[in-house]
Order: structure tokens, then sequence, then C-alpha cells
């Protein structure tokens, strides 16, 4: 089941789980801006998996993903539970989905392609983990080809 999500303290207590795994180095916590109302999150299984969505311009959603270790088996499942609330629920507007990887995570890489994503580009050594810089693959998805 996925469903449109606004309790904070659930979301925050999963994103903030995580969120070592996902920010630059020295970036604070308080840079995560949690709008539920601005922003759509989803939930797949009462919180087992979360996913942000948030307009990135008036043609385009960008997608981020935050599934917890302990239910990665499912993630693929979720994921494509993601992609089509997307394109049954967004307005028609909304032509494509994007997101971004740290070069760093091979591992996540490999799930956005399973999930049908297409590497579009990258930035060029624009991400800090580790004491060194990475690369930010960039992701696409057309709304026509999910």
């Amino acid at each position: 089941m996925i469903e449109r999500v606004y309790d904070k303290e659930k979301i925050n207590k999963i994103v903030l789980s995580m969120i070592d795994d996902v920010i630059e180095d020295g970036t604070s916590y308080d840079c995560f801006d949690l709008d539920v109302h601005r922003d759509c999150w989803l939930s797949c299984d009462n919180y087992k998996a979360l996913f942000h969505i948030k307009a990135f311009n008036r043609t385009t959603l960008d997608l981020h993903c935050y599934v917890p270790k302990s239910n990665r088996s499912n993630s693929t499942e979720y994921g494509l539970m993601a992609i089509n609330w997307i394109k049954e629920n967004s307005p028609d507007m909304y032509k494509k989905i994007i997101t971004q990887v740290p070069s760093i995570y091979r591992h996540i890489k490999l799930y956005v392609n399973g999930l049908g994503f297409t590497q579009e580009g990258s930035y060029t050594d624009s991400f800090l983990k580790k004491n060194k810089l990475w690369d930010l693959d960039l992701f696409g998805l057309n709304r026509c080809d999910i």
C-alpha cells in the first residue's frame, strides 16, 4: 500500500536515521527542511519506505528515496509503487522524474537504473564524502516511459 503522508515525526525519524548516508561531509542536520504541505511524501507499507517528491520546475519532479536497510529486500517494489503513484496522481504538466546519485553510491545507481531511470549526465567533483570529491550522477525517467 502506498499513500501520501503528513506525519512529521515519523518522516523525521526515518530520514534522520539515514541522513549521514545521504548528506555531504560537514552538513548540519538543520539543513533538512521538512514541509509536508509544499512537498509530497509517500509512505509504502506503513513507513517501511519513504519517497520525497518536490517540483524541480513546471515540467519535472525531483524524487528522493529513503528505504531503511531492514526493508531493502522490497525496495524495488516500493520504488515502482512510488513511480506509478506519481504517474497516476501528479498533474499532467509534469513530464519527467529526476533524481541525483553521488557516484560513491554504486548500489543506489543500480537501484535507480532498475526502476527505469537512465543516466543523463553528471556534475563532476560536486559531492564531498569521506573527504573526497565525487561526481553527482543525474538520472531521468520520462512519464511516457512509466
